[in-house]
């Protein structure tokens, strides 16, 4: 692995022992708001409410009374794949259809971008793709992407699962030295609706890292406060340790910590967390002082505490597989529509 990078490296840092990130959360706006927003899961559920209300004045109402928001992802999954009901079939359909197309626009865009010149492949994360409807969004996108914007670059969606990308990234992003000193490390991924926290073992003799014990919190169901979504990490945390302790892992004195929007060095805010409980941008809120209060030290050393932007850290557990070429990106779709790109310090 290349030389990681001074220890001191600030939260958000571009300079990371594999890759370079060349850009996040890109800031294109359209019609008033911001660019991605139209390929979010948010956007796709949109069209699906669009479409069975189209659907319905022909007959009953494609997934019957049930609002489009509670449709389970296993449930759409079951009718992309075993369509009974016609109608369900093409509301489910057209609304891919247009989700596609909506996320080949967003992605030429992208790739028009200075920051994103040179791309060779994406990778596609987030809480959608855990679905099969996810890959197949996926998959027309690509072609999409290729037939009508001239852009022949391979998508993929992550090669693990969605909610373990946001922790194990961080066995690429954190200091090598410190995650030397022991054989897994501590990770949280805060989203605009669920809260992960888990140990993240790193495993020998050219296995990848893997999420061996994982919570995780629909915090959104909840609708708690600020500082009560602190609270509740803290105590993941101290008993995500405690399950290390008890399998016997040796903790590195590291916690990552990846969210969306845009990190400043101090580890304060600039923005793009308004999906998050309260204000996260308020001048002199530091997640990670607050989160070094809740855990200290792990194995009597001190803790290194990082923040970083959360498709950022997703994009990076795709490292392995994005070894071969030079410059990559990654989108996340989940409750907004995360974007990074990349450059690999070294290839091979």
């Amino acid at each position: 692995m290349p030389d990681a990078p001074d220890l001191a490296a600030p939260h958000g840092a571009a300079d990371l022992p594999v890759a370079r990130v060349e850009s996040h959360s890109l800031d294109i706006r359209e019609d008033g708001g911001f660019l991605g927003d139209k390929a979010s899961e948010t956007a796709f559920r949109t069209l699906l409410d669009l479409w069975r209300e189209r659907l319905s004045g022909q007959g009953d109402t494609p997934f019957g009374n049930a609002s489009t928001q509670e449709l389970e992802r296993d449930e759409l999954d079951e009718t992309l794949h075993r369509p009974d009901n016609a109608g369900e079939a093409e509301a489910l359909d057209g609304a891919l259809q247009d989700f596609a197309v909506d996320l080949a626009d967003v992605l030429d865009r992208f790739l028009a971008n200075a920051s994103w010149a040179g791309v060779e492949r994406i990778v596609c994360g987030g809480g959608l793709q855990s679905s099969r409807v996810g890959e197949e969004a996926v998959r027309r996108a690509e072609a999409i992407l290729r037939e009508e914007h001239g852009r022949p670059i391979p998508l993929s969606s992550l090669h693990h699962a969605p909610d373990d990308g946001g922790m194990v990234g961080w066995a690429y992003a954190a200091p090598t030295e410190v995650l030397g000193a022991g054989n897994a490390f501590l990770a949280v991924d805060i989203g605009g609706t669920n809260l992960r926290c888990g140990v993240v073992a790193l495993e020998k003799e050219g296995r990848e890292p893997r999420v061996v014990h994982r919570e995780k919190w629909c915090h959104a169901d909840d609708e708690p406060s600020r500082e009560e979504v602190l609270e509740r990490m803290g105590m993941l945390l101290c008993q995500a340790a405690d399950e290390a302790g008890r399998e016997g892992l040796r903790l590195a004195p590291f916690v990552g910590l990846s969210c969306p929007g845009l990190v400043r060095p101090d580890g304060s805010f600039a923005g793009g967390v308004q999906n998050l409980p309260g204000d996260w941008t308020e001048p002199g809120f530091r997640l990670p002082e607050l989160v070094r209060r809740a855990v200290p030290r792990l194995r009597g050393h001190p803790t290194m505490i990082r923040l970083h932007n959360d498709a950022v850290i997703q994009g990076l557990s795709e490292w392995p597989f994005m070894r071969d070429v030079e410059r990559w990106a990654a989108v996340t779709i989940g409750t907004g529509l995360g974007n990074c790109a990349f450059r690999n310090r070294s290839r091979g």
